[in-house]
């Protein structure tokens, strides 16, 4: 019952969002075997449920109209952004697909658009192109303002810049009891970096603790780390007794407290 056109009308009815499809559908529903890439012009087939990597080949003769015409709704979206690329869009002049993935990406980041894409996560299909539109069009921590917190003696405002120059700070976003390693505390590194079997402090608490073994996860696999641990890196320690989700682990000598993460009241408590 997926319906391409309805999920997009609802991306932009029900979240007052601005979706823009970088991709078309090949097929629907039991039909669907691949997607269109509207920038790169190619089709990215599946030819059976468990391939990871797509077949590239040519648009099919009977899709290249519609194609052809969505590319060219994804370039007048972008040029109500910018205006060089509306300048040559209406001149006719070529477009690198360079610079439609910068024009995106740059969209993107100032949440003026939100490129969609399609795909079929129970056969696999799709879900690469995906991953791969992350790290092209999602902002980097290069690319967001210093997070801000508090000193927690003074109450004054503080910034932390996703630099390794900056102190160590981190926010546990996730708790997890894991069968193999005890219980596992999430974090995501904002500024400075730290290495393992170093001491940190929980400033909610004021305990320190030592970050003895840190791993990265990958699904159910694991990583254990030895290099030093950098912002923007999402890991997770093991035996972080005191710490609990929301919590900021940060450098002894330059605590920080980030914002913390609120959660709604329970309807129902029992």
């Amino acid at each position: 019952g997926a319906d391409p056109e309805a999920a997009v009308a609802s991306i932009r009815d029900r979240l007052g969002a601005n979706p823009v499809p970088v991709q078309l559908p090949i097929g629907r529903e039991s039909d669907f075997s691949g997607v269109i890439d509207l920038i790169e012009m190619k089709a990215l087939l599946w030819v059976d449920d468990d391939a990871r990597e797509p077949v590239v080949e040519g648009i099919p003769d009977e899709l290249l109209e519609v194609a052809l015409a969505a590319r060219l709704q994804l370039l007048e979206a972008l040029s109500e952004f910018d205006d060089g690329l509306a300048e040559r869009y209406l001149n006719d002049d070529e477009i690198a697909n360079e610079e439609i993935v910068a024009a995106v990406r740059a969209c993107t980041i100032r949440s003026q658009l939100v490129p969609v894409l399609f795909g079929s996560a129970l056969r696999n299909s799709g879900i690469e192109p995906v991953l791969d539109a992350v790290t092209r069009y999602l902002p980097s921590p290069l690319d967001v303002p210093a997070v801000r917190g508090e000193d927690p003696h003074t109450g004054k405002t503080l910034e932390r810049r996703a630099s390794l120059d900056e102190p160590f700070s981190a926010l546990a976003f996730k708790m997890v009891a894991d069968p193999h390693s005890g219980q596992l505390a999430y974090f995501r590194v904002y500024s400075g970096e730290i290495k393992p079997g170093a001491t940190v402090v929980n400033v909610g608490t004021g305990k320190r603790q030592r970050l003895s073994r840190v791993l990265r996860m990958h699904a159910d696999k694991r990583e254990e780390l030895n290099e030093p641990i950098v912002s923007g890196d999402i890991v997770a320690a093991v035996g972080m007794r005191d710490v609990k989700t929301g919590d900021t682990l940060a450098d002894p000598s330059c605590p920080i407290v980030l914002e913390a993460i609120t959660f709604p009241d329970p309807v129902v408590t029992i």
